[in-house]
């Protein structure tokens, strides 16, 4: 009995041994697969939150890229736009231009005609030379007698040498905002055009002003030594000028004053249309004060005395 019930005992320890080995390893089973199972979980998570990641920035490379997209459509509208506009400006400039060339200006009385809102505004522009066919610079009187005038000489203030020779006097020179002749092939071509009137304005040092006007006024070309057709004389100055018509232009370098045994360019250091020299000196030496002399810029029948001028301006337009 004792035996037996010793042997129960040692077959229960046995069983609960081997029972407790058992659970132990049930358990490792449990907490391997429970392992697993997050390592799974963590794993999905993992791919999870990449992919996430990837569609977002799938998401913001479209968002960009569409932008792009759109901005390259702006920048390809805006170079349509501006070769619209370039060709619209191209077709407008051609209108332009063939519109101006009906407008073509050879003198102050074109630009007057075209441009009214010019009246009144005395100053330098730029006229058509036929001869050269190119601008040339002029001044223009755009007040005197409804304006319209093309100044032709100019002087004011003793700053251009004009004492010069046939070249000179044949093209032009000086300034047209301060003294200057026009030019007498450029004269020849303004009044063999259209009939042209003259007008002489001078004023004296004290500033006593007077003026000269002349109906009829030419000049001939080079070949016939650009003579002066002049007539028609009224104002108040008097008329020293007519006695030169028929007369062709004289320089220091060609004696044409038919009428003198010298020359009277020479001798009075000017240049001009000349007979037994001249009544009227436009072209003479300048001086800073009233003095008599012929060789100064003077027009004799104003005050009958050969006294010099403070200044002087030759000016023609179209004969209405």
């Amino acid at each position: 009995m004792g035996r037996l019930f010793g042997i129960l005992i040692l077959t229960s320890l046995l069983v609960s041994l081997n029972g407790q080995v058992l659970f132990d390893d049930i358990g490792d089973r449990q907490r391997s697969a429970d392992l697993e199972t997050e390592l799974q979980q963590f794993s999905q998570g993992i791919e999870k939150m990449v992919t996430k990641k990837l569609k977002e920035v799938e998401n913001v490379i479209e968002t960009k890229i569409t932008n792009l997209y759109r901005k390259v459509e702006k920048i390809s509208d805006l170079i349509t736009t501006t070769q619209t506009e370039q060709r619209l400006l191209k077709q407008e400039m051609e209108s332009l231009k063939s519109k101006t060339d009906f407008l073509i200006t050879t003198n102050c009385a074109d630009i007057l005609n075209n441009y009214p809102y010019n009246r009144g505004r005395d100053g330098v522009y730029n006229i058509v030379d036929l001869n050269k066919n190119k601008a040339k610079a002029v001044y223009c009187d755009m007040t005197t007698d409804n304006g319209g005038w093309t100044v032709i000489q100019r002087r004011v203030n003793g700053s251009v040498d004009f004492y010069r020779n046939w070249t000179d006097y044949k093209n032009g020179f000086g300034f047209a905002d301060h003294e200057y002749w026009i030019g007498n092939d450029m004269l020849h071509s303004l009044t063999s055009t259209n009939p042209q009137e003259l007008r002489v304005d001078m004023e004296r040092f004290n500033g006593e002003k007077a003026y000269a006007v002349y109906s009829n006024f030419s000049v001939g070309d080079e070949a016939s030594k650009y003579q002066l057709q002049v007539n028609g004389y009224s104002g108040n100055a008097g008329d020293s000028l007519e006695y030169s018509n028929n007369s062709m232009f004289s320089t220091p370098d060609q004696d044409n004053d038919g009428k003198s045994s010298g020359s009277c360019a020479t001798k009075y250091r000017t240049a001009g249309w000349f007979k037994n020299c001249f009544w009227a000196n436009p072209n003479g030496q300048y001086t800073d004060s009233e003095k008599t002399s012929h060789g100064y810029m003077i027009w004799n029948h104003w005050k009958k005395l050969m006294i010099s001028l403070k200044s002087m301006q030759l000016m023609i337009r179209p004969r209405a």
